[in-house]
């Protein structure tokens, strides 16, 4: 009866991971799997480590008691081992004979705790490890181990299926926000009812760049750029990039809440962009930022023409500056 209960919550929790997991913010599907292995096997504390690019791991979730030290020194080997040399799932009552793993898993076991953790493998890629304690009330056996590694394949499933979501979601160059996402951002601001500011930032320079010394030089630029106006956002604001690769073009949602702070922000951005620091060979053809801004008022007002008003702003803040600069109104 206990193994057809314990079927049944691993069919249920998987279920639930593949239906609802797609559509999860990050946070939501990592609290979501830490807790349902938590009930699944009985476990005391649940950590969740995410692998980057580079391969290198951090904890990104703890849900539960704090482990001992010891537990913890035991966690982090193990996910070296997982990480290091792919092992999908090691106990540390079966530990493997590394030196002073052995002696810190003896050490946890005479404090009646123990520790299980099993690579999240999705195809060829480890997306992370998932770590799991029992803290002064005994070992792990090996059935719920293997309960664990099962459920881990659809947690492993669940996170390919979101991390391909979000890359989706980004700008491929900088790796900010693309459309999709500051389109929902937006949505979510103007449903909110709050005054704030929508600011689009064009930059000079970018066409030049693309022409004498190829595209790749123009990403470093926009790139560059970027890095500049995330340095200058607040918390709680967001930049992107609405059209995506080879746009000199960015979008901001910021703070400001009345037309007099809006003007001195985008006065304040401008500055501060023109003395962005960009890549020495590229500096002789940036030529600095125009910025536009519209307030949304809180009122029933539509994404579609609040774009409209901070793309007609920038675009006079444009010629204006090219005016001042003696430059042709024309071109990038």
């Amino acid at each position: 009866m206990q193994d057809r209960s314990r079927t049944g919550a691993l069919v249920a929790y998987a279920y639930e991971l593949i239906d609802r997991g797609p559509e999860l913010e990050r946070d939501a599907l990592v609290t979501m799997i830490c807790e349902r292995v938590l009930a699944l096997v009985g476990a005391d504390a649940a950590v969740l480590w995410v692998s980057d690019e580079d391969g290198r791991s951090t904890a990104e979730r703890v849900c539960g008691v704090r482990p001992s030290s010891t537990g913890i020194a035991v966690e982090r080997a193990l996910v070296e081992l997982i990480t290091s040399e792919g092992n999908q799932v090691i106990n540390s009552t079966e530990a493997p004979l590394r030196p002073g793993l052995v002696q810190l898993c003896e050490r946890l076991e005479r404090e009646r705790s123990g520790a299980v953790c099993v690579g999240l493998q999705r195809r060829h890629e480890l997306l992370g490890v998932l770590c799991l304690h029992r803290v002064g009330v005994g070992r792990f056996e090996g059935w719920e181990a293997a309960d664990a590694e099962r459920f881990a394949s659809f947690a492993a499933l669940a996170l390919h299926q979101m991390t391909e979501r979000e890359r989706a979601e980004r700008d491929e160059v900088t790796g900010m926000p693309g459309r999709t996402l500051l389109l929902r951002a937006l949505d979510e601001r103007l449903a909110g009812g709050q005054p704030f500011t929508l600011a689009c930032i064009d930059f000079d320079g970018l066409k030049a760049v693309n022409d004498k010394l190829g595209y790749e030089a123009g990403n470093e630029l926009i790139r560059a750029v970027a890095a500049a106006i995330s340095d200058l956002l607040r918390p709680g604001e967001i930049v992107g990039r609405l059209h995506g690769r080879g746009g000199d073009e960015f979008v901001c949602l910021l703070g400001e809440r009345d037309q007099q702070s809006l003007e001195r922000r985008c006065g304040v951005l401008e500055a501060a962009l023109d003395r962005a620091a960009v890549p020495p060979d590229l500096a002789s053809s940036y030529l600095g930022v125009s910025v536009g801004a519209a307030l949304a008022n809180g009122s029933e007002q539509q994404a579609g023409s609040l774009f409209t008003a901070a793309e007609n702003a920038m675009r006079e803040r444009k010629q204006e500056r090219r005016r001042s600069q003696g430059r042709p109104s024309g071109g990038r």
